[in-house]
């Protein structure tokens, strides 16, 4: 035998027992965001491929292709990608483009923001005054019958379900913990229906006005906190919210009945057509927010409604979770020509050997009617939705390795039952059995591994994983921490393909020695 071919084959073996005496895996991955919409934008993203590059990356996941918008690029924005693309093959780094965002879809409300997830109001009771009508007033809630315990109001009330409240009040203080300051909860604590965070504008006396919404959902009694000092706060209200937010497309269509529900008004003939107009306009089409008057129900000259009668209201609306999460109908076919665009001009634009389908966090769903009269709980929807998306790659990038979350597709994390969690954020249930829709091929990036079967679900139904760890820890001590967690919850585990540095608050200054310390594990593991 040709001793160059002993001696190429020896050469191998060492390198690959190095690779494994080191604690290496065949990939390392880097969380980037980033853009090419401007050349300061693109330096950037160039930089941290070369940064990637030299902490040893093989692949790059990039969550800032905004695929949806590629045919609107610009001719120099053409051009950027050019070169962002020739950088990456230079430097011999894989760039992952993350397409179809369901959980986050910010990136698709410039193309109709009515396409957003809806949340049923049905029969909301509205009053005829003149030329208009509005929520029946007797819907408050009486907000005196809170108690002050232990420095928050608390009180329990008897509601209508599927019903739009907007609570709001005046104070001294500014709220310090948003997510924490009202809190909304139905069917016995398993439901937490106050997800939207407040909105807190300054008046001109200095106070501060606080104001969120909520939907009772299923639930007919409702848990009321509001974790705020109340000897500072002032006229304290929940009433209904109205046609706030209302969404307006044919699947999920706006309904005024009379009050015995016998006899249904006609839209552009007893009541002009109805829009909130904000949500298309501030600060850019496709926002959504909840501080400003909900749009009135405006009668026609000719309507056969009549002054002071009684109407009830029934419709679809939007729901922000937390400060900026806005989620894309999942049931309503007509997203599917925005998703089937992206993923075409993606792999036009952007041919990788890869794409990410960002399916994550999915926290509004399963409300809305589904095509074809189908009535799938949430976890088969989900499968048969990632599976649409799946054949869509499949179609314009026929080879491509396709990657997604590990959360919404396993029992141990967001897909975990019912009688384990309770409903899943605003879903219409749960997402369990969700994974039924993940062919085997599809490489799994877990980011949520609290012990050993988190890492083994996947593997013992054949997937690839990719382990995602870091998340912004500030020092050595937290890295290592870190790093031995996933070392141990995947020890034994086949087909584990590598790690990925994943920031959250784009932190790259620990990239280098995140990797170094992995590679040291066995070094300084246990000690």
């Amino acid at each position: 035998m040709d001793t160059s071919v002993i001696m190429f084959a020896v050469c191998v073996l060492l390198f690959s027992a190095s690779m494994l005496c080191a604690g290496e895996y065949t990939e390392r991955w880097n969380y980037v965001g980033g853009n090419i919409l401007t050349e300061e934008s693109t330096d950037k993203l160039i930089e941290l491929l070369r940064l990637s590059r030299k902490a040893g990356c093989t692949h790059v996941l990039w969550t800032g292709c905004r695929g949806a918008r590629i045919p609107e690029l610009t001719p120099q924005q053409r051009r950027r990608a050019s070169l962002v693309q020739r950088e990456a093959r230079r430097l011999g780094i894989t760039i992952i483009p993350s397409i179809v965002s369901i959980g986050y879809s910010g990136r698709y409300f410039h193309f109709d923001p009515n396409l957003a997830a809806g949340v049923p109001v049905k029969n909301m009771p509205y009053v005829v005054s003149g030329s208009s009508a509005a929520p029946d007033p007797a819907l408050a809630l009486d907000v005196s019958r809170l108690r002050n315990e232990n420095g928050r109001l608390h009180g329990s009330y008897d509601v209508p379900p599927f019903m739009y409240y907007r609570i709001s009040f005046q104070s001294s203080v500014r709220p310090a913990n948003l997510e924490e300051t009202i809190r909304v909860t139905s069917s016995g604590g398993k439901r937490w229906n106050s997800r939207t965070n407040p909105v807190v504008s300054q008046l001109d006396d200095g106070s501060f006005f606080v104001q969120t919404v909520f939907n009772t959902l299923e639930g007919d009694r409702i848990s009321l906190q509001v974790n705020h000092d109340p000897a500072s706060l002032k006229d304290l209200r929940v009433v209904p919210a109205g046609l706030l937010l209302v969404l307006r497309r044919p699947l999920i269509p706006l309904k005024v009945t009379s009050e015995d529900g016998v006899t249904e008004y006609v839209e552009g003939k007893d009541f002009k057509p109805v829009a909130d107009a904000p949500l298309q306009i501030r600060p850019f089409p496709g926002e959504f927010p909840i501080d400003h008057p909900a749009p009135p129900i405006e009668l026609t000259p000719a309507s056969s409604i009549k002054d002071g009668q009684r109407l009830l209201v029934s419709f679809w609306h939007h729901a922000r979770i937390y400060n900026d999460q806005d989620l894309i109908s999942m049931e309503d076919p007509a997203v599917w020509k925005i998703l089937e665009r992206e993923i075409k001009e993606t792999a036009r634009l952007w041919p990788s050997a890869g794409y990410m389908l960002n399916y994550d966090e999915i926290r509004v769903a399963g409300w809305e009617p589904q095509p074809d009269g189908a009535s799938l709980k949430p976890g088969p929807m989900l499968a048969a939705h990632f599976k649409k998306a799946y054949d869509l790659v499949r179609k314009y990038s026929p080879k491509a390795t396709i990657y997604t979350w590990s959360d919404m597709f396993t029992p141990l994390h967001n897909a975990r039952p019912f009688d384990v969690k309770g409903y899943y954020y605003l879903v219409n249930g749960n997402w369990d059995g969700s994974w039924e829709g993940l062919p085997g091929d599809v490489v799994i990036l877990n980011w949520y591994a609290p012990d050993e079967r988190s890492v083994r679900f996947f593997s013992d139904k054949g997937h690839r994983q990719v382990l995602c760890g870091y998340y912004d820890g500030r020092n050595q001590a937290a890295m290592k921490n870190n790093i031995d967690k996933w070392k141990k919850v995947s020890a034994g585990a086949p087909s584990i393909l590598g790690f990925m540095y994943t920031t959250w608050s784009s932190n790259y200054s620990n990239l280098d020695e995140y990797f170094r310390l992995l590679d040291s594990y066995s070094d300084w593991q246990g000690k």
